[in-house]
């Protein structure tokens, strides 16, 4: 785990990235669990595309600040009950990108149509399009998700999860960009989906944190 000092850095960085590739607007929050009660969130106030180390505040899991007085975004519930729920996931990222909220406000599946597409495997929806901002909605959300690394929720948005910063940032890149190719390939036609066997040969190959690094390192370096 990273001091906290580097941890609110590569937060900051992480949504600037995001927003620079379209998955951020002016709404979404990436956060990472730093203690078994604490965690680091973007503020609700932060401008996304602007921000700071200062604008990463540490909250505890019933979403009160434990530094300032500065408050976290309206779904914080999001992040608290995936934490409580998966002692495992050490990040998550909330999104309200452009194709994969396409895909869920029809209700068209995520299907594995690109080799890095294929990590976020068979991605469930949660079928509701309202904020994930009560502790019993953040709940229901979690148990949705499952062990799963995404989540897709109608006509909102995507959650994804990751055992680090880096994980989490790669997933949601990969989640979307997968998503841009299967709807420009449906203007055209049925697009080809892996089979079984190629998705296993993508997952022994792709999931590595070299590769993940490489992908963070590639929008890393767009950043002025």
């Amino acid at each position: 785990m990273l001091p906290e000092s580097a941890a609110r850095t590569q937060l900051a960085d992480a949504i600037r990235m995001l927003e620079r590739a379209n998955v951020v607007d002016y709404n979404g929050h990436f956060s990472a669990r730093t203690g078994d009660n604490r965690m680091l969130v973007n503020s609700g106030p932060s401008v996304r595309g602007a921000l700071k180390e200062a604008d990463i505040i540490a909250i505890d899991l019933d979403g009160k600040p434990l530094e300032g007085n500065v408050p976290p975004p309206l779904e914080f519930h999001l992040h608290s009950e995936i934490y409580r729920a998966r002692p495992d996931v050490k990040a998550i990222v909330h999104t309200h990108p452009r194709w994969s909220t396409y895909l869920s406000m029809t209700g068209t599946s995520y299907k594995p149509v690109y080799a890095q597409g294929v990590l976020l495997g068979k991605i469930p929806l949660f079928d509701s399009p309202n904020s994930i901002n009560t502790k019993a909605m953040g709940q229901q959300l979690a148990k949705e998700l499952g062990e799963r690394p995404s989540i897709l929720l109608k006509s909102h948005g995507v959650t994804v999860v990751g055992a680090d910063v880096t994980e989490a940032f790669t997933l949601a890149v990969y989640l979307e960009e997968n998503s841009e190719r299967q709807y420009m390939a449906m203007q055209i036609g049925e697009p080809y989906v892996f089979s079984e066997e190629e998705q296993q040969l993508c997952r022994e190959k792709l999931w590595t944190k070299s590769l993940f690094q490489k992908t963070w390192d590639h929008y890393r370096s767009k950043l002025p």
